[in-house]
């Protein structure tokens, strides 16, 4: 039974109102994830769980003695003639500003980020869970159930405790409280059944809670308990098995206990991509259990969130969350738990990060982490596909920073390319190189379809060399490190000379350039702000024009991410290639030397600049003026 009365109002009552964004995400909370009314059960005993790893930490951290287990309990009560049902636990608590930090406002910074993207879901009930994990507010998935919900907390160390009551319609109350002992109870007032429901799932029920806790919280490390039988023969019980799931044999693990410890890891609901569990014996002994996502977490360039999703044991002892120590940056999506037997239980951050075994642990991580995805990308290309296509631009980060597993992260990538619409990696490129092809050429871009077009790859294609696209933003910072494969030097297409002609056109081209001289010096000066020098091309064999920058200059797409980064940097003055083989620039040279065109002269060097700079997916200096010109061209002016 549930008793009444148990703590006394000491403080007047304080009304708040939720923002605005909190009422519309209750509203969309409810409605859309009705289907799934069990998930609060789920949410509400993992929170417990980490206030019993929060106070398990802090206890350590204080005194260098782990804690008693037993103060450790999570215990469910259930009273169906009242339509009551609570969940208490002995953890760290909060205090009364941590209830309005973390209750009353809901997701905190995130709060517009999650209405849109749950806006973005179309509200679907699929996707909805994972949306709620992603954004911290599974606590109010208890709206799903309860028409009232009533947090009743006191924090470690502290005296004073805190209710917060609130039927989730746009108020909650606070108050300060009586409570005799550290942890948070949460009471919820069950809806009743509507008529000709034949779905309701009564959460009163022993065998109700008994199902869910097994499907969900099984493997929980700490006591779930409940009273359960009848009269003079209740019991407490532990309703969940409590081994933690990375200590059993690998093969006494079904696939759906791995699925349900990944969401508890998690909040996503959707099964792990890979699950990778091992156990490392020797001079160094540990367990290990990670996973690979399906799906990107929201938050994984959040600048705020931590470099790692790993928690880390020491003798099954819960020690740190996010332990960065673990795993690079770039692996940073990667949730588990590694649980050792050879560290010191009351082991602190700053030793972590001068620990040897650490470092050790953390380069077989990241081997096993490699070898499992390379695996993944030869057996199941089209799942490793969507894998890459929504964590490509976090591994390609390791590309950059890790200096010795370079060549294998590089080996991961998969790049589209002037092959066609299927993807490859840099080891199928090579094995399709021609014999007199010595260099890997790449292109960046904006987006693949401006790179498909660009005229820079003309004189590629007409020789029959293949060149791959890259179009993430991390992309410019990977070809700073990423300089060879295999022995073959790497090339960006769009920067410096271009060794493209065939035998006797080299000496043709130049002697081409040599009578335009007059043309190229008149054209650079029309476009002296622009342009350092114009010159002949070897690129291109349809397009009139392009543009190139220096070897070691910036690409357009550099600048363009310094300048959304707030780093703005002076316009680099490129290098105008032509195609001396085109009709324009015969054109243009008439247009020169005929001083009364001098004004239609300067017009179209102004039209060429234009065009080559959309060629490559770069606006024009003067958008409007650009679009005058091309109006004024158009109408015969």
């Amino acid at each position: 039974m549930i008793p009444e009365g148990e703590h006394d109002v000491t403080s007047t009552v304080e009304k708040a109102a939720f923002q605005a964004e909190t009422k519309e995400i209750l509203d969309l909370v409810i409605h859309s994830l009705y289907t799934h009314p069990a998930i609060f059960l789920r949410e509400l005993i993992s929170n417990a769980s980490d206030a019993l790893d929060k106070l398990r930490l802090e206890t350590l951290r204080r005194t260098g003695t782990p804690i008693d287990d037993g103060l450790l309990r999570i215990r469910l009560e259930a009273d169906p003639a009242r339509r009551l049902f609570r969940v208490v636990d002995t953890g760290i608590g909060m205090s009364r500003q941590e209830v309005i930090d973390n209750i009353g406002t809901i997701a905190r910074s995130g709060t517009r980020r999650f209405l849109e993207a749950l806006r973005e879901s179309g509200e679907a009930p699929a996707a909805a869970p994972e949306l709620i994990g992603q954004f911290g507010v599974g606590f109010y998935s208890s709206f799903i159930v309860a028409d009232l919900v009533t947090l009743e907390t006191r924090r470690a160390g502290e005296p004073g405790a805190t209710r917060w009551t609130s039927d989730g319609k746009g108020e909650y109350t606070i108050e300060e409280i009586e409570r005799a002992a550290p942890g948070t109870t949460v009471t919820l007032h069950l809806r009743s059944p509507e008529p000709g429901d034949e779905d309701f799932q009564d959460f009163t029920q022993e065998a109700v809670l008994r199902d869910v806790v097994k499907r969900y919280s099984d493997f929980i490390e700490y006591p779930v308990e409940m009273e359960v039988g009848e009269g003079d023969g209740r019991r407490l019980a532990v309703l969940n098995s409590r081994k933690p799931l990375w200590t059993r044999p690998k093969d006494e693990i079904a696939e759906s206990e791995h699925s349900e410890f990944y969401r508890h890891l998690t909040h996503d609901w959707h099964d792990p991509l890979e699950t990778i569990h091992f156990r490392a014996e020797g001079a160094l002994e540990y367990t290990a259990l990670l996973y690979v996502p399906k799906e990107r977490p929201l938050d994984v360039f959040d600048p705020h969130r931590a470099a790692s999703r790993v928690q880390l044991y020491v003798k099954r002892v819960f020690v740190m969350a996010n332990c960065e120590d673990l795993v690079p940056p770039w692996l940073r999506f990667v949730p588990g738990v590694v649980d050792s037997a050879d560290l010191p239980l009351n082991i602190s951050r700053e030793t972590l990060q001068h620990n040897r075994q650490m470092g050790q642990i953390r380069k077989r991580l990241t081997t096993k982490v490699i070898e499992t995805l390379a695996a993944r990308r030869d057996a199941k290309r089209a799942d490793y596909r969507e894998f890459w296509r929504s964590f490509g631009p976090v591994v390609k980060e390791g590309i950059y920073y890790d200096d010795e597993k370079r060549t294998a992260i590089a080996e991961l990538a998969l790049f589209a390319s002037t092959a066609g619409e299927a993807d490859t990696t840099l080891a199928e490129y090579v094995g399709r190189m021609p014999v007199k092809q010595k260099e890997i050429y790449v292109l960046l871009a904006p987006a693949l379809e401006t790179a498909r077009r660009s005229p820079h790859l003309e004189a590629y294609r007409a020789r029959g060399y293949e060149v791959l696209f890259l179009t993430d933003p991390v992309d410019e910072f990977v070809l700073q490190r990423l300089t060879e494969y295999g022995g073959r030097r790497i090339r960006q297409i769009d920067k410096g000379e271009a060794d493209l002609d065939a035998e006797g056109e080299e000496a043709k081209r130049a002697a081409r350039a040599t009578e335009l001289a007059p043309l190229f010096e008149s054209i650079r000066k029309e476009l002296a702000d622009h342009v350092e020098s114009v010159r002949s091309s070897a690129r291109l064999t349809e397009s009139p024009a392009c543009l190139v920058s220096g070897e070691h200059d910036l690409s357009p797409q550099m600048r363009r991410l310094l300048s959304e980064g707030g780093r703005d940097l002076p316009a680099p003055k490129r290098i105008l290639e032509l195609n001396v083989a085109h009709p324009l620039v015969e054109r243009l040279r008439a247009l020169n030397e005929n001083d009364a065109d001098h004004a239609r002269f300067a017009d179209c060097c102004e039209l060429l600049l234009g065009q080559a700079l959309v060629a490559e997916g770069s606006p024009p200096p003067n958008p409007a003026r650009f679009a005058r010109l091309v109006v004024a061209l158009l109408a015969g002016e």
